[in-house]
């Protein structure tokens, strides 16, 4: 293949993955339904790459199976132009907006003709998605989440610039995927995991399948191999920590939700507030020393506040557009 046809294939594969998203995303219009056909209906190149972006979700395994996601909805009066809204809950329950830029370039790598692609994805406050990359493994990026993919014919290769993003990565024995981020990499070939990069503190939480992470480059062989249920720890210290988890909490954001278990108040403040554009602010900055237990939807800003005032942890003093001022229970 030509590095030019490879070119075209690359932006087809692109265009394939972003009609995709925006029909998950329930924020298509029946303007942009009308476009999406016109493009299906230009060649049978185009509809085969839209079904295999399809055929590649399914095979991650990543399309709700719940009764009550699949049952037909009772009817809703909708706005004028735009789609139902139970199609809407077919995708993560949190606003499904992408910020992002896509480049495509291609160069000599070794071999005559061997393409590289290079793709960025940036999600701001309060903003969730999934992206089905173009060699077929599927990302859900969490909310001020910045990552950027390299691929080359022999390796699969992803920089996590900060955030927090679910992997599930297609399998391809001959090119591994492989997670960078503060200085350490996530390696694997076909598996389900989760890795957040924040304040020089990385975290990996394996799902399904096997990972391996170690120092990036070090070439010594030496890290740490993860089986499903685990999640490793590296503070910004250097200090490595691998621990059990409950998976489903730990990756509950990933379907809107944000599940706390006898979590620090502190940690579980600083997750609503991931969400929302409005803030919520401890007076003095002074968080109590409590924990919480619940079940949140993603960006419930104000539903987390009653539960707070309801159970005693805190009491709202003031409120704008922008916070809501709490205060310990006295």
């Amino acid at each position: 293949m030509s590095g030019e046809e490879a070119l075209k294939r690359a932006a087809l594969r692109s265009e394939a993955a972003q009609w995709f998203n925006l029909g998950r995303s329930g924020d298509m219009t029946l303007d942009d339904e009308h476009r999406f056909h016109e493009w299906l209906d230009r060649s049978d190149t185009h509809r085969d790459a839209y079904r295999r972006v399809e055929r590649a979700w399914m095979i991650a395994g990543t399309i709700p199976q719940e009764p009550e996601m699949l049952a037909a909805p009772e009817p809703e009066k909708e706005e004028v132009g735009r789609r139902p809204r139970w199609r809407r809950h077919l995708a993560l329950a949190a606003s499904l907006l992408l910020v992002f830029t896509v480049g495509w370039t291609f160069y000599q790598d070794g071999m005559p003709g061997s393409p590289t692609q290079d793709q960025r994805f940036r999600t701001g406050a309060g903003q969730t998605t999934t992206v089905t990359l173009p060699e077929g493994s599927v990302v859900t990026l969490d909310a001020e989440t910045e990552m950027r993919l390299h691929e080359t014919p022999g390796e699969r290769r992803v920089d996590l610039v900060g955030g927090r993003a679910f992997f599930r990565v297609a399998s391809d024995p001959s090119r591994p995927f492989i997670v960078h981020a503060g200085g350490k990499s996530v390696r694997a070939i076909g598996t389900a995991f989760e890795v957040s990069f924040e304040h020089g503190n990385m975290v990996v939480t394996l799902a399904q399948g096997k990972v391996r992470v170690e120092e990036s480059g070090s070439g010594s062989g030496s890290g740490t191999d993860m089986v499903p249920g685990g999640q490793l720890m590296i503070g910004a210290d250097h200090n490595w920590t691998l621990r059990r988890v409950d998976v489903a909490k730990e990756t509950s954001w990933t379907e809107g939700r944000l599940i706390f278990m006898n979590d620090p108040l502190s940690e579980a403040v600083a997750e609503m507030n991931r969400y929302s554009a409005r803030k919520l602010v401890f007076k003095d900055g002074q968080i109590p020393q409590k924990e919480v237990v619940g079940v949140f939807e993603a960006g419930d800003i104000e539903g987390f506040v009653k539960a707070m005032e309801l159970n005693g942890i805190a009491r709202r003093v003031s409120a704008t557009d922008e916070e809501i001022l709490l205060s310990g229970s006295e």
